[in-house]
């Protein structure tokens, strides 16, 4: 996939700063809820990590594909 991609200006210890920041923010967002749910802070903690390492993997991919997108970018 690495080909099809045109080259991002952007450092990629960047996108992986904001993926960091953001992905911490909102799973301690949802760890809270969940807790507030079930009262298992075990369960929770243990849901929360994995749901953060996915969506941590996804956001970067995503940040990176729609830096190639042209559409919304002022000339």
């Amino acid at each position: 996939m690495r080909h099809l991609l045109k080259h991002d200006n952007s450092a990629r210890k960047r996108t992986v700063t904001k993926a960091l920041t953001w992905e911490t923010f909102s799973n301690l967002v949802c760890f809270g809820m969940a807790y507030v749910m079930f009262g298992n802070i075990g369960g929770c903690a243990v849901f929360t990590l994995i749901c953060f390492l996915v969506k941590l993997v996804l956001f970067y991919y995503h940040e990176r594909i729609w830096h190639q997108i042209p559409w919304g970018h002022e000339q």
